[in-house]
């Protein structure tokens, strides 16, 4: 495929992340982070020694132990990552959607793929060999700004899911997560949708699904309806009691009148 397809899906997905960051009243995540700010030349180098490759639902990109060959960015569908742990249970690392990238970290890093990633559905994803990110990354400094600003967004993403596997219950980590959702999708509508499978939720939580299932339940009482994929809540303050500091900086009512913890009465995690 030539560069100039590929910049226009690019731009295509640019533009899709950062009106879901517009709609959700913030930036543009790491989602968009990759070719942000890159210049025309510099974005034309990287496109030229790209290929688009698809795969089926279910189907293995890469698996553990594998050689890393590429950076990968998702440009249609959704992929997961996983470990599978010493009971042979899968334990899910990463759920990604467009515009995310993964492999990034790794190919900087000496030995095999630590994960495995399967296609959750049919995707598209954008492969660009690992000597070419890492030879760009010496040559331009925004390319290599970039990379060190999507590995950070990784590794605090990382030590949030360590805190929270460790220190919340299977009912505050739920809570915590669709109120991650909730922020980064509508946070001033009352409704908003799961992006994943629940059984890949639960996973990701570090929940059996029948603990999921429970924790579910429990989540029902105080007024959030979850019907398959699709998430109302009772008001718009019914998921603020699982905010803290990381949430909160995510929220458009953070610090103002609006929020229900702006006068201290804020949960001990959570400082506005």
């Amino acid at each position: 495929m030539t560069t100039r397809p590929l910049q226009h899906i690019i731009s295509r997905l640019n533009q899709q992340v950062q009106a879901s960051a517009d709609q959700a009243g913030g930036s543009a995540s790491a989602q968009s982070y990759l070719f942000s700010h890159l210049s025309p030349q510099s974005l034309d180098y990287l496109l030229a020694h790209a290929r688009t490759q698809h795969f089926n639902a279910q189907q293995q990109i890469i698996g553990h132990g594998d050689k890393v060959d590429f950076l990968y960015l998702v440009l249609t569908g959704s992929v997961r990552t996983t470990r599978i742990n010493a009971n042979g249970q899968e334990a899910v690392v990463r759920l990604l959607q467009p515009g995310e990238t993964f492999m990034d970290a790794i190919i900087f890093m000496p030995g095999p793929s630590p994960v495995t990633a399967i296609a959750l559905e049919d995707v598209s994803l954008l492969s660009i060999p690992a000597d070419i990110v890492r030879q760009h990354a010496l040559k331009d400094a925004q390319f290599a700004s970039n990379l060190l600003r999507i590995v950070t967004s990784h590794y605090k993403t990382a030590m949030q899911q360590i805190e929270m596997i460790s220190t919340k219950s299977p009912v505050e980590r739920l809570g915590y997560y669709l109120l991650r959702l909730h922020l980064e999708q509508k946070p001033d509508s009352l409704e908003f949708t799961l992006p994943f499978q629940k059984a890949m939720i639960a996973s990701h939580l570090g929940m059996t699904p029948e603990t999921f299932s429970r924790a579910l339940a429990h989540i029902r009482k105080m007024g959030i309806d979850i019907d398959q994929k699709h998430i109302s809540l009772r008001d718009a303050f019914t998921l603020c009691h699982f905010c803290d500091s990381d949430q909160s900086s995510l929220c458009p009512r953070a610090g103002t009148t609006e929020c229900p913890h702006h006068e201290g009465d804020c949960p001990s995690s959570c400082k506005h």
